[in-house]
C-alpha cells in the first residue's frame, strides 16, 4: 500500500495527483445511530454508524467519472479498512450520481457501520477505491 498523505486534519483540503481532483474531508458524526433510528433503520447489535461529510472538486480538465466518496473509508486503530454503507438518510444526503464537471464541486454524506468497540483512526480517500495509488489521509 502506498504511503499516506500525513498530518492532515479535519476541514482540510489534500490534492490527489493522480486523479485530478481536490478532497476535503469536513467532519465524521461518531456515532450517528440516533439519526439511523430517526429514519427507522436499525444498527445491528455490537455495531455502532457513522456519518462523514465531504467535498470533492475536479481541478482536472475532463470529468470525474467515479461516484465521489467511492474511495472514502474509515480507518480503525487496528488498520482494518471499512468502506461505506448502503443506509441512505434524507436528512444528510448521498453524493448525487453522476460525472462530476471539470472545476465542478460536490458535496455529500457517506455512511459506514463499524463494529462498537472499534477505535477510529483515520479517514481516507483514494480513486474509486483502489489503494494502487497515492491515498489521501485525514488523521483523528
Amino acid at each position: 500500500m502506498p504511503e499516506p498523505s500525513g498530518g492532515a486534519r479535519l476541514g482540510d483540503l489534500l490534492e490527489h495527483s493522480g486523479a485530478g481532483v481536490a478532497v476535503r474531508v469536513l467532519w465524521v458524526c461518531d456515532p450517528a445511530d440516533e439519526f439511523f433510528a430517526a429514519e427507522g433503520i436499525g444498527v445491528p447489535a455490537g455495531q455502532r454508524s457513522l456519518i462523514a461529510a465531504s467535498e470533492l472538486t475536479n481541478l482536472a480538465e475532463q470529468d470525474f467519472l467515479a461516484p465521489s466518496d467511492l474511495g472514502l473509508v474509515l480507518v480503525d486503530g487496528d488498520g482494518d479498512r471499512h468502506g461505506r454503507a448502503t443506509a441512505t438518510l434524507t436528512a444528510y444526503p448521498r453524493f448525487r450520481h453522476g460525472p462530476v464537471g471539470s472545476g465542478d464541486s460536490v458535496s455529500g454524506h457517506t455512511y459506514f457501520v463499524l463494529p462498537r468497540a472499534a477505535t477510529l483512526r483515520q479517514v481516507e480517500w483514494t480513486t474509486g477505491g483502489s489503494d494502487d495509488g497515492p491515498v489521501l489521509t485525514w488523521q483523528l
